[in-house]
């Protein structure tokens, strides 16, 4: 098969560790493709990745064109509030081997995706909407964008006052962990539980690196609410969700698209994760994968990782 891999940040020369997450991932995902037997074309603006044949983009609406290329079918990786869209264009011209638009737009809506989850009976970081008493005592709250990735522009504050197009949770102590799998129909396949490596600063947060897998009594209790999360949200393809895992294990993102696990999970996985995907979208799922061994990486060095 033809299969195109449209990575947003490489492919438009964002910069910075976005674009470098975004190339590491375009090129982990892609060789797997080929060494599964499949061409694999993707966009991109700079010099190619040494693998799969490039279709040169200068801008968005290139970019755009390119979901509209001659290929069998399509992943797309993009920042999530752009998801549902792209994703539109491009299940128009090829079999999609992601998240729906729907799916797509129901996760990248921080507050909706919260509600529905709650909604569900499942653990989630409580949208808080208005401070709690003063003499409840001290609270520490998060405050973070309604969309976006990761943990750009996320706070942790004792004020729950959200700006514009921000929400207010409550914190939760606990691991900052995160559940890699691939969802089908019918079908949901658990790759690894991965620990997320987090630098606080000040009122600040962000996302280093992985620890990818990261061995914990409790990963059956995880990955039961992560099936149950993919249930309720309609995920389909690579997906990772996000937790803190404390007394029980809260959901507080969800990410309908592959994520920078991806680069660790190859590194230990017997499998194909190019062939695990195309595979559950065509209806031939498998129950299981062998995981070997730990991979632990940094973004910061994403760029001299050796070529997997």
């Amino acid at each position: 098969m033809k299969i195109l891999i449209a990575e947003y940040a490489s492919a438009l020369g964002l910069g910075g560790t976005c674009e470098l997450e975004g190339r590491a991932m375009l090129t982990t995902l892609a060789r797997s493709f080929e060494r599964s037997g499949h061409e694999v074309v993707y966009p991109t603006s700079c010099p190619g990745i040494e693998t799969g044949r490039p279709i040169i983009v200068k801008n968005d609406e290139e970019f755009e064109g390119a979901l509209e290329s001659k290929a069998d079918a399509g992943l797309l990786i993009a920042p999530d509030s752009m998801q549902p869209r792209l994703l539109e264009i491009l299940e128009k011209n090829m079999l999609n081997l992601g998240a729906s638009p729907n799916a797509a737009r129901l996760a990248a809506d921080k507050l909706l995706c919260t509600r529905a989850l709650g909604q569900a009976g499942l653990a989630v970081a409580e949208i808080v909407e208005k401070p709690d008493p003063a003499d409840a005592g001290c609270h520490r709250y998060v405050v973070k964008p309604r969309t976006g990735c990761g943990s750009e522009g996320v706070r942790i504050t004792s004020f729950a006052r959200a700006g514009p197009g921000e929400i207010v949770t409550r914190y939760r102590e606990g691991l900052h962990l995160s559940a890699s799998f691939i969802a089908g129909k019918n079908s949901f396949l658990p790759l690894t539980i991965n620990r997320q490596l987090i630098d606080f600063e000040g009122d600040g947060m962000s996302y280093q690196g992985s620890q990818v897998p990261y061995g914990t009594p409790r990963a059956d209790e995880l990955w039961a609410w992560a099936k149950a999360a993919a249930e309720v949200l309609s995920l389909s393809g690579y997906a990772g969700i996000d937790f803190i895992l404390g007394e029980r294990p809260w959901i507080v993102d969800v990410n309908a698209r592959p994520t920078t696990s991806i680069i660790g999970i190859v590194r230990v996985m017997k499998e194909e994760i190019g062939e695990l995907i195309l595979n559950a979208r065509l209806g031939r799922p498998v129950k299981s994968v062998t995981i070997m061994g730990t991979f632990v990486f940094l973004k910061e060095d994403l760029g001299q990782l050796p070529i997997m």
